[in-house]
């Protein structure tokens, strides 16, 4: 199962977190994994383009990402927002394979 939490302070996100594997299918036919894995990368990349520093993200090659967005400007919460509500609707129909957690 892949695990995506989300880390509050007061209203904002100060940190995500994803990791596991999807098992949803082979790898190679994964479309849980993949979905997670495109949503997660694409608002992950715009982060840093928007100017998030690339110390903010830990990354292992065994499925872990975390990314620190304490210094998340207004234009990047609202990516941040976003993956919210792109994970949440992946799990929606993938609840057995994908579980989004938010922390405060």
């Amino acid at each position: 199962m892949i695990t995506a939490k989300f880390e509050y302070t007061g209203e904002d996100v100060v940190a995500y977190e994803v990791s596991g594997h999807a098992m949803s299918a082979e790898p190679g036919k994964d479309l849980v994994c993949a979905g997670v894995s495109a949503v997660v990368f694409g608002i992950t990349n715009a982060l840093i383009g928007l100017g998030l520093e690339e110390s903010n993200v830990k990354m292992k090659d065994d499925g872990y990402l975390r990314v620190d967005t304490r210094d998340a400007d207004e234009d990047m919460n609202a990516l941040i927002y976003g993956l919210i509500v792109s994970l949440e609707t992946i799990e929606r129909e993938n609840d057995e394979y994908l579980a989004v957690i938010m922390e405060t």
